[in-house]
């Protein structure tokens, strides 16, 4: 008699494990929201200069789907510029350019022209389909651990922007 109840125990601690292990690949808390793991990715910024997304683990990283012919990717540049400056080091943006279009160097001179002093990049590596990018722009923050928290196709406000920020660092 006793086997069959040693034999069903393990059974529901193997379980047990399965869905502990599963919660922690997602990021889902005991009682909250499930959320998934950001494909890591590297690419080159326009200076040549090598980055993964693994890199800034430990911070709230922005990725910033975007074109250099896209005007709302155009106006979302001060928002992000004011989310820069209210965050500082605590947030990392990186614009990505998916336009096969924009060069290295047509990139310098549009960051310099809107002022963006922050990590640009061209998709080299298909990012936009590893997070699967459909209209621009596309916003996408990353936790402290990796995770995507918040996502957004097309124009998003600043007092959206902080208010997800501030709610990923608990401020």
């Amino acid at each position: 008699m006793r086997r069959p109840y040693a034999l069903a125990a393990l059974l529901i601690t193997a379980i047990a494990v399965l869905i502990v292990l599963d919660a922690l690949q997602t990021g889902q808390g005991p009682s909250g929201p499930t959320y998934e793991k950001a494909p890591d990715f590297t690419l080159a910024d326009i200076y040549g200069e090598e980055f993964s997304l693994s890199r800034f683990r430990g911070k709230v990283v922005l990725l910033d789907f975007f074109a250099t012919w896209c005007e709302p990717c155009k106006q979302e540049i001060p928002e992000l510029k004011r989310l820069k400056s209210r965050f500082g080091g605590q947030l990392v943006i990186i614009s990505i350019s998916v336009s096969p279009g924009d060069t290295d160097e047509v990139l310098r001179e549009f960051a310099e022209q809107h002022g963006m002093d922050w990590l640009v990049a061209r998709d080299t590596a298909g990012v936009a389909d590893l997070y699967d990018v459909k209209a621009l722009p596309t916003l996408v923050l990353v936790d402290k651990s990796g995770f995507i928290r918040f996502r957004h196709e097309g124009l998003t406000s600043y007092e959206t922007l902080e208010r997800e920020v501030r709610k990923i660092l608990g401020s």
